[in-house]
């Protein structure tokens, strides 16, 4: 490994942690914990992002004093996987564009997520997410409906915010960055 990709790596892991712990402090429904996986996965390739999403998952399993946290650990290496595949086919290089993959993403995630988060953790997993699911069912959905709805609607939600919001951090990327990462151009379809 270069000494860049040693230096991403804990950062991207720390991202992770850091807008993983804030949006769980102040009870957003959504999870923003795979920014620096899909950072990592955009300007280094599925492989490190791979090693980031299981560092985060780890370590904030380790964090938690909840081992059953690592359940969701392919979920981390799911979204490494999907997140470098994107950026191989530029799928960051319009707005637009990189909804539409965060929306796929979405898709996957909360079809992955949704029977973890119903049968290990009983619909609750994070404040926002049993918000949502504690208001759907109110309504009158059964456990596990509401769960699978509010895994759809907050995983959506999470991996379209994550993806605008790399795509935004790209297009402000100075060049001798980008010139440092040529997986990046690629991303935006510069290559």
């Amino acid at each position: 490994m270069s000494p860049r990709l040693l230096a991403l790596i804990p950062l991207a892991v720390g991202i992770n942690l850091a807008m993983g712990l804030i949006v769980q402090a102040v009870g957003l429904p959504i999870f923003l914990d795979t920014i620096g996986t899909v950072l990592v996965a955009v300007l280094a390739g599925s492989r490190a992002a791979v090693v980031t999403g299981t560092l985060s998952q780890t370590v904030f399993t380790v964090l938690s004093g909840n081992p059953m946290w690592l359940y969701f650990l392919p979920l981390q290496v799911t979204v490494a996987l999907y997140a470098g595949f994107v950026a191989s086919k530029g799928g960051f290089r319009s707005l637009p564009t990189a909804v539409l993959w965060g929306i796929g993403l979405g898709i996957l995630a909360a079809t992955l997520s949704w029977p973890i988060s119903f049968h290990v953790f009983g619909g609750v997993t994070s404040v926002g997410m049993a918000l949502v699911v504690t208001v759907l069912e109110f309504i009158g959905a059964p456990l596990g409906v509401a769960v699978y709805a509010a895994s759809m609607m907050v995983d959506i939600t999470d991996k379209m915010v994550t993806f605008i919001m790399l795509r935004s951090l790209l297009v402000s990327l100075p060049r001798r960055v980008v010139g440092r990462f040529p997986r990046s151009a690629v991303a935006m379809g510069s290559d």
